[in-house]
């Protein structure tokens, strides 16, 4: 049997030694932060750089939502609570922040990039977000968007999808309405109206499209197609007078 009295002790753990590193820096850390060491006196944010394309929102602006969390000081600034503090701006998307050596913050921002309104106050972003500003009734050339909002997703791709279709014939859709019962309903940037109702929107709308060009080759303005019919449609032209809707699906 070997002699064990001979060989080395192990006077520490190494696990234990690395918990007592790690408990020693957290202390020392403390000690830092309590003494002011790297607190805002002194390692100071000097610089608050930003980038992005900013259109409706100013650099200054995102510097000033950042500017009192950034005045903790280089080491003592949370980098989470800017990005919030920026993000809570109205136009703002998302934000990245990060430090860099010795006295400045990144800042980079996206803007929401509007595509179309929803409901009464609310505006799509280009990314299927719905986000509210101030002043946004005033924003012209936005197609707007009304349904229930737990079809909020389903109202945007089928709005998506009925634009490109129509872009085929050249017209674009100014409102797309679906109501409770989840009928559809709309209305056309050449002032026409047109209704599908609650069934094979897909067909109906290929079967306007198909007619379109024979419609338009009548001197009257057209003012209403609607295609809740299984083999035909109805049609109103301007100046005729309107007759309410049925039951038609």
């Amino acid at each position: 049997m070997a002699d064990t009295q001979d060989q080395p002790r192990r006077l520490i753990n190494p696990a234990t030694l690395a918990s007592l590193v790690l408990l020693g820096s957290l202390v020392l850390g403390a000690l830092w932060m309590r003494s002011g060491l790297i607190g805002s006196g002194q390692w100071p944010i000097r610089w608050l750089d930003v980038e992005g394309e900013l259109q409706r929102t100013s650099a200054s602006q995102v510097r000033a939502a950042a500017a009192v969390s950034a005045s903790r000081g280089f080491f003592a600034v949370d980098l989470g609570r800017v990005r919030a503090e920026i993000e809570a701006l109205p136009w703002i998307a998302t934000a990245e922040v990060s430090r860099h050596w010795p006295d400045a913050l990144y800042i980079r921002v996206v803007e929401h990039r509007p595509v179309a309104r929803w409901n009464e106050n609310g505006l799509f972003s280009d990314r299927g977000e719905v986000f509210e500003v101030t002043g946004s009734e005033s924003m012209q050339g936005l197609a707007r968007l009304v349904g229930p909002e737990s079809r909020r997703e389903e109202v945007l791709e089928t709005w998506l999808w009925m634009r490109h279709e129509l872009a085929g014939i050249g017209i674009d859709i100014a409102r797309l309405t679906v109501d409770e019962r989840g009928a559809w309903r709309l209305g056309l940037g050449n002032g026409i109206e047109l209704i599908l109702g609650r069934e094979h929107i897909d067909q109906r709308l290929a079967r306007f499209i198909a007619v379109h060009d024979l419609l338009r080759a009548d001197e009257r303005r057209l003012a209403r197609v609607d295609m809740r019919y299984t083999n035909g449609l109805a049609v109103r032209w301007a100046g005729s007078e309107p007759v309410e809707d049925d039951a038609h699906g």
